[in-house]
């Protein structure tokens, strides 16, 4: 393959193969793109399915947070859910609710990752530590630190336990004040969480109703928005129904859970799946001219 060798896959309504230059031995495109497009923003597709023109690149450091693990440079996304984080973490600090740690958003162009995230894939969905790092809340981190320092688990994943001693009494707040936004869609929390949420909220839990309790996400939560307004390219998900603290939650503790977790659930042979095909928008934004001065580095904070 040729240093220019064009990437080609096939687009949303169409039979053609749309074709973009790309560095060679790229094995994802969207990893090896590492600036924003140079075009309005929007949120293209859906978040486990799109991409994303026009990101913003998240600060290093604001009024109440900091970004973890940016060696990676996945800290982009529309600039809708920058203002989110923005506004969010100015609410965590103003509340007394400490400085949040901001890790995986989106990559430069959103898309598809080759590992760790699902979605996230049209800048509209970002990572935010349960832990905060207190030696560090009055001082920039490193650059070592940011991609070394380490996340404090509050659930066992394998054991399906609370961390206790982990636990942070300033948790429920924190995810209080995102769930009561309206700008955010969903909340994914490791179900253990949400139990103990629920156990704490008693009959003042209609803001859990947003707050999810999915795989994973036992050291952070997971914070998704709606789609910006005005954004007819964005693929909206559906609300969400049932009571905050219902039967779905209880599902994470039933004997069929466990039997998947523990790997003792009898499995059927799974078909084949087909790669989903992304909007035809997408190969226009792999495409376009990079955002002058946002790859070499990190805009300054404020």
């Amino acid at each position: 393959m040729s240093p220019s060798a064009p990437f080609c896959y096939r687009a949303f309504f169409t039979a053609t193969l749309l074709c973009v230059a790309l560095p060679a031995l790229a094995k994802n495109p969207w990893e090896a793109v590492k600036k924003p497009s140079n075009q309005l923003p929007a949120s293209i597709g859906g978040y486990s399915n799109g991409c994303l023109s026009g990101a913003e690149q998240m600060p290093l450091r604001g009024d109440g947070f900091q970004l973890v693990r940016t060696g990676r440079n996945r800290h982009y996304g529309n600039p809708y859910l920058v203002e989110f984080l923005k506004d969010f973490s100015n609410a965590v600090d103003q509340n007394g609710l400490g400085r949040l740690q901001i890790g995986d958003m989106s990559m430069a162009r959103g898309g598809p990752f080759s590992s760790g995230h699902a979605s996230h894939q049209m800048g509209l969905d970002a990572d935010i530590w349960f832990s905060q790092d207190e030696r560090a809340g009055e001082r920039p981190l490193t650059s070592w630190e940011r991609d070394n320092i380490s996340a404090v688990p509050i659930a066992d994943e394998r054991k399906h336990i609370l961390r206790e001693d982990n636990w942070d009494p300033r948790i429920p707040g924190i995810l209080r004040l995102a769930s009561q936004d309206p700008r955010v869609a969903r909340i994914f929390v490791h179900p253990t969480i949400k139990r103990k949420m629920c156990q704490i909220a008693g009959d003042d839990n209609e803001w859990l109703r947003k707050v999810r309790p999915w795989w994973g996400h036992n050291y952070h939560f997971h914070v998704r928005l709606n789609c910006p307004p005005g954004d007819n390219t964005c693929k909206p998900q559906a609300p969400v129904r049932g009571k905050p603290c219902d039967v779905d939650l209880d599902w994470w503790f039933s004997e069929e859970f466990y039997a998947i977790l523990n790997g003792t659930k009898p499995t059927k042979p799974e078909k084949p799946k087909k790669e989903p095909v992304m909007p035809a928008q997408c190969a226009q934004v792999l495409a376009a001219p990079g955002e002058p001065g946002t790859a070499a580095g990190y805009k300054a904070a404020p």
